[in-house]
């Protein structure tokens, strides 16, 4: 595949996008400090999920499908859908083939008010692409999502993965190619969990590590690593790709259990993150059936047991640190304990904990609520006034 296939889809699409209807948001996405704002300057919650094969779906004639997809993900209230423009290994999409379907895609999703973030680069070693082909096709990717103001772009998945070509594992060449994006568009470079260097984009994707541990629990607990993140980089940081679900667990790579996706999807929340939820049917943009459906209402439930926009506010800490509303708590009776504190309400969440943990609070607070939630428990607690 050379430049030439690139130039023409990029005329192809300047020629077709004349009749295509316009997307709903009037602006992309602005990035406030570590904040996505809306163009009306409201916070926006990234509450994301896997569906990598939308765009693929769209290409070969599977419209019906990809829009079921998405009416499935509006109705539970989902923002954001994560897909990609080429692949080689989960599926076949050639990288020409995603870029003439995306518009339709961007489309479609805008009609249900829903954001993409387009994953420009994956399986670039298997596809055999060059460093010209690889250009071309992320600045023809950049300039469809500069027409679409729900897009946002990551430029790679997983960079320094072994499925991307050895040009990709250098975050001075992904820089490079995100300055080939137009302004308005944010974008990050690719996951950073392997070198901080990946960060240096408009926002932040992470894939945090999934260990098992003896507990099951050590997934869960990774997450609370994103609060420093978001201090660190100050900017938007995603939790893009954290352990999947699957109708059966998998150590270190799936997931079966909705309370501890439940708790994830708390946890990051308090940790200031954007959620994803990624399972196995979504490699396919498949809606999840079965233990991985109920793996998923258990994560979607997280948006209604904390209040919205809760991610830009306020202050995350572990229990027992300075500040801290939580003073310390018996370790026989759980596992870890975190909160984030907004004014004079803290939100805290207790990790495996199969009974009634006892916590200690600190002084001036006083517990208001309590809520189990499987193994986690969701407690308020409320500052006295002085």
């Amino acid at each position: 595949m050379r430049l030439s296939w690139m130039l023409a889809a990029l005329a192809l699409i300047a020629c077709t996008s004349q009749t295509e209807s316009s997307p709903q948001p009037l602006h992309h996405l602005q990035i406030t400090g570590s904040v996505f704002r809306t163009s009306s300057g409201g916070a926006f919650a990234w509450r994301g999920i896997s569906a990598f094969r939308l765009t693929e779906m769209v290409a070969g004639g599977r419209r019906e499908e990809a829009a079921a997809f998405l009416d499935w993900a509006a109705s539970r209230g989902l923002t954001v859908v994560r897909v990609l423009t080429m692949a080689s290994h989960l599926f076949k999409l050639a990288p020409e083939e995603g870029v003439r379907a995306l518009p339709e895609l961007l489309e479609m999703a805008a009609a249900r008010g829903l954001h993409v973030e387009i994953v420009a680069l994956a399986d670039t070693a298997a596809l055999g692409l060059d460093i010209i082909d690889i250009g071309a096709h992320v600045k023809a990717v950049g300039a469809i999502a500069g027409r679409y103001p729900n897009a946002l772009l990551e430029i790679a998945n997983e960079p320094s993965h072994p499925t991307q070509a050895r040009t990709i594992h250098d975050p001075r060449e992904l820089r490079r190619l995100a300055s080939l994006v137009p302004a308005p568009v944010p974008v990050s470079l690719g996951s950073a969990e392997e070198n901080d260097a990946f960060a240096a984009g408009e926002y932040a994707t992470f894939h945090f590590p999934r260990p098992h541990g003896s507990t099951g629990w050590g997934h869960v607990l990774a997450l609370a690593r994103g609060a420093a993140l978001v201090t660190a980089w100050n900017k938007p940081v995603v939790s893009d790709e954290p352990i999947g679900a699957a109708p059966v667990a998998i150590a270190g790579r799936r997931d079966s259990d909705p309370d501890r996706f439940r708790a994830a999807a708390l946890l990051s929340r308090l940790a200031g993150l954007g959620a994803t939820f990624h399972y196995e049917q979504g490699l396919h943009a498949k809606i999840p059936t079965g233990q991985e459906a109920r793996c998923f209402e258990a994560w979607n439930e997280a948006w209604t047991l904390l209040p919205s926009s809760l991610e830009q506010q306020g202050t995350f800490r572990e229990a027992g640190r300075p500040g801290a509303a939580v003073a310390s708590f018996d370790p026989k009776t759980a596992e870890a304990v975190f909160e984030r504190q907004v004014g004079a309400t803290a939100h805290v969440l207790v990790v495996n904990a199969t009974s009634e943990p006892v916590v200690s609070w600190s002084a001036g607070w006083r517990r208001t609520s309590v809520k189990r939630l499987g193994g986690a428990w969701l407690l308020t607690g409320n500052r006295k006034a002085d």
